[in-house]
Parts: structure tokens; sequence; C-alpha cells
């Protein structure tokens, strides 16, 4: 009778323990998924720590430890900064080879493509560019998160959920990334009065071409494939790895990424603010697919801008776009207003406090080299792109 009291016990206590371990917002597969991919001993870049107050600090696949355990959450933390510097790191060489490099080689080569030094842009054959920007985002974004997955052996449940947890804040995801994009492009209007004092060209690079044949590969590149291709590696994989230091921290550094992509000092806080959402929104529902369907409905909105800007009389653009801007904004607020009245509970989210600060990780990934010379050469490339207003 007394073995089997403390066999209960003992399954009492391991009950206590996985439940620490499972994600609030995640289905069951993806919290079995990444309690058996922790419990790998062989897997050191993995940190979560299950406390017993009787007991001394437990961490799974090393048991009971006695040192602090900030010390083995920065080592860890470290180790993944190290891995994303190099992939990081890898990912602009391949962008910088695809826009700078290899255009005036295959121009050499008497094909219809070039890149222009002024402009900034890439002209010629549609398909030529559409090819390139397809590979460049399958060379360096799936290929090498492919790899990652395969190295340290982390089940896709993990590191690309699909299942929605939270129906409701799921539904809301399209109007809060209408909102979102409508409000930062209100406040655009006073960074770039900023941007123009010191003569800098407020013109984003993510502008569209003019041209009637340049829509099919705007939404085929710029509206899905891209879109999607970025969500999967960002808010995928990248998010869900380093969202064992925090959901706050894991949020902000795929936002600082997604933000540091896009190469251009006037897009930067746009790209930033709607990612940071867009991140929140797929740790609170559990589903990738959240922020493929927000950075989608983003880009949409920004080829619409974009449009009307090109294809409605100067006259009057300024009045359609500001009609626009202020539509989808008020679309967003009464959806906003309606699902925080019923649903307000299904939109907050507990962030988990990690043993570290949130100035010593910053901390650490200043001093992480891979991401520092990432963050350098990101800086270099963004610096390049910038336009000068005469």
């Amino acid at each position: 009778m007394k073995k089997s009291t403390e066999k209960d016990k003992k399954t009492q206590d391991q009950d206590q323990e996985d439940d620490r371990l499972n994600w609030r917002y995640q289905d069951k597969q993806y919290n079995e998924s990444f309690k058996k991919w922790r419990r790998q001993k062989r897997n050191s870049i993995g940190f979560y720590f299950v406390e017993n107050p009787d007991r001394l600090t437990y961490q799974d696949g090393m048991g009971f430890i006695n040192d602090y355990p900030e010390a083995y959450e920065a080592k860890t933390f470290r180790k993944v900064l190290t891995i994303l510097g190099i992939i990081l790191l890898y990912r602009v060489i391949v962008d910088i080879f695809f826009k700078y490099f290899l255009p005036p080689v295959m121009e050499s080569m008497g094909m219809n493509i070039y890149y222009s030094f002024f402009s900034g842009e890439r002209y010629g054959s549609k398909t030529l560019i559409t090819l390139l920007d397809i590979l460049s985002q399958i060379l360096g974004r799936v290929i090498p998160t492919a790899i990652l997955i395969k190295h340290l052996e982390i089940p896709f449940s993990v590191m690309l959920p699909t299942r929605v947890t939270n129906k409701p804040m799921f539904g809301f995801a399209v109007p809060a990334a209408l909102l979102a994009a409508g409000v930062c492009s209100v406040m655009a209007f006073f960074y770039n009065r900023v941007l123009t004092v010191f003569r800098i060209d407020p013109m984003p690079s993510y502008t569209v071409g003019a041209e009637s044949n340049g829509i099919v590969y705007t939404v085929l590149v710029s509206m899905l494939i891209v879109p999607a291709i970025s969500e999967l590696c960002t808010h995928g994989v990248t998010l869900q790895l380093v969202r064992q230091f925090g959901d706050g921290t894991a949020i902000f550094i795929t936002s600082l990424i997604i933000a540091s992509s896009t190469y251009d000092i006037v897009s930067f806080p746009f790209a930033a603010v709607t990612s940071f959402v867009a991140g929140y929104f797929v740790i609170r529902t559990g589903s990738v697919v959240t922020g493929i369907i927000m950075r989608v409905v983003t880009r949409a909105y920004i080829c619409v801008l974009c449009y009307i800007n090109y294809y409605t009389d100067p006259a009057y653009s300024a009045i359609i776009m500001r009609s626009f801007v202020f539509l989808t904004i008020m679309i967003g607020l009464i959806a906003a207003v309606n699902f925080l009245y019923g649903k307000s509970d299904s939109f907050s989210m507990r962030i988990r406090p990690g043993y570290m600060s949130f100035g010593r990780k910053i901390l650490e990934a200043a001093t992480c080299i891979p991401v520092v010379i990432w963050l350098a050469l990101t800086f270099l490339v963004t610096a390049f792109n910038i336009k000068f207003t005469s």
C-alpha cells in the first residue's frame, strides 16, 4: 500500500512538471511534441525549466541542477543566437547576390534584365525578375530553415504549428491586419516628414510597378509567395525556436528580423509594427496560418495603395488614398470593438517571464559575433538603398 502511494505521488509530481511545460495557447499535439523534443539529451539548444519549490531546479534532459537557472538560460540563448546569426548572415548574402550581382551578370550574357544603381530597381523581363525572387526566397530562407529543422531534429508540429486553438481571434485576424496597416500608414505621414528634413526620399522600397504585366508578378510573388515563405520561416520556425526564452522576446526578435530584411529605412517602422501584431496573433491563436493570412492582407493593402497612386487621376489620388486608409481603419476599429466586447478574454495573453532580464538578452545579442556581423551588413545594405531628394 505504501509502495503504491509513493508511485502515485511520483506520477502526480511528474504530471505537475509536465503541466508546467505545456504552452498555454497551443494544442495537445504541439505540447506533446515539444516535451518529447526537449527530453532528448543530445539536444543542446533547447531550454525550459520546471521548478519544484521543495527541490533543486529541474531541467529537461539534465535532471536537477545546482547552478542558477539564468546562467543556463544565458548559455542556451547564446547558442540559439549563434545559430540564428549564421542563418541570417547567409540570408542577407543571398539577397545581395540576387539583387545586386546576378542581374548585371545576366545582362552581360544578353538576358533582358539589369539593375539600376540610380533608382535601386531591376528592369527588364518580369518573368526573369519573378524567377530570381522565388529562387532567392528558396535558397535564402527555405533551404537553411529546412537544414535547421533537420539538424536540430525539431518536430514539424512544433516549428510549424497549424491547428487554430483560438477561433474567435483567428476570425479577427484580417480586420486586425487592416487596422494595423491603416494606423501605420497614418503614422508614416509624420515619419516621412522627418525623413524629408534629411532630404531622404520617402518612397518605400515595397512599391510595385505600374505596368499592366506587372500585376501578375505582384499577385504571384509580392502578395502570395514571399509572404507565405517569410511567415513560415520567421513566425514559424524562428519564433517557435526563440519562444522558449519568452513569448515577448520571440515576438520582438522576429519583428526585428522581418523589418531589417526590408533593407529600407522608409518601410522599417511599418514592417516592424505589422510584424509584431502578426507575431502576437500567431502565438495567441496557436497557428502560423494566422500569420500567413495577416501578411498576405498587409501586402495586398500596400499593393492597393500603390495602384491607387498609379492608376487614378493625380488630382484625386490623394483623396482616394486617404479615403481607403480611413475605410480600412474604420473596418478594423468596428471589428475590434465588436471582438473585444464579446470575446475580450480571447485577446489578452499572459507573457511568460524568463530568468534573464530583457536587458540581459539584448546584451547577449549585442555580443554575439554572427548577430553583430549580420546587423552590420544589413545596416550597410539599408544605407546603400537610401535615396536622397535633390
